[in-house]
């Protein structure tokens, strides 16, 4: 038996990266993402699915925070994982309302996102809504860290000592957070779940 504790963080990425497409934003996603990057904070797929984790309605500004401090320059990326995490970024920037297509049409194709030229982004509302994580957190690493602090608090794994039902400021301050219980549980559970989901996505790719 394989367990979440023999994974390394490219594991658990593949791992979070199925969840997500076969669950969307799922426990199981955030224990996965957490591990992932408690062991690699610079896993670039972890990263990818820390923002789309996040970008869901009331945490959109952590999946911001996420993929700039990823494209930021701080993590070492190949230029095909640049140009994948800089499309995936800019569909949410759009998705977000930050960017509006030159033809007016609020439906588009992924054909319409090779030229983002025919786009106009509204760049001081997008540092406006971008800012309300990373100023109060005191920098795009900080935010991101508080990224990753949410994922932990919203899998199970951490808790606040002093206040149980942490709020915003609590997860950007990040003071007082310690590590549950259920955390070296999980992490000597059995991976046959993912593994079986791997396994059929992996046969859904190969039938094409």
């Amino acid at each position: 038996m394989t367990t979440y504790a023999e994974l390394n963080a490219a594991q658990l990425a593949n791992h979070a990266l199925n969840i997500f497409i076969a669950e969307g934003r799922h426990i199981e996603g955030a224990r996965v993402i957490y591990r992932a990057l408690q062991l690699d904070p610079h896993q670039p797929d972890a990263l990818r699915s820390l923002s789309d984790f996040h970008a869901n309605s009331g945490t959109e500004a952590f999946s911001a925070a996420t993929m700039e401090y990823a494209l930021s320059g701080a993590i070492d990326l190949n230029p095909e994982e640049r140009q994948k995490l800089e499309a995936l970024h800019f569909l949410d920037i759009w998705t977000w309302g930050f960017a509006r297509h030159n033809s007016g049409e609020a439906q588009l194709g992924a054909e319409a996102f090779k030229n983002r030229d025919d786009f106009e982004v509204d760049h001081a509302a997008y540092a406006a809504f971008l800012g309300t994580i990373v100023e109060p957190a005191g920098s795009l690493q900080a935010a991101f860290q508080a990224a990753h602090r949410l994922s932990g608090l919203m899998a199970g794994f951490l808790q606040h000592g002093g206040n149980d039902d942490p709020d915003l400021d609590d997860v950007l301050r990040g003071e007082g957070f310690v590590e549950t219980a259920e955390y070296p549980q999980w992490l000597q559970s059995s991976t046959d779940d993912v593994d079986a989901l791997d396994k059929a996505i992996q046969e859904q790719r190969q039938k094409g």
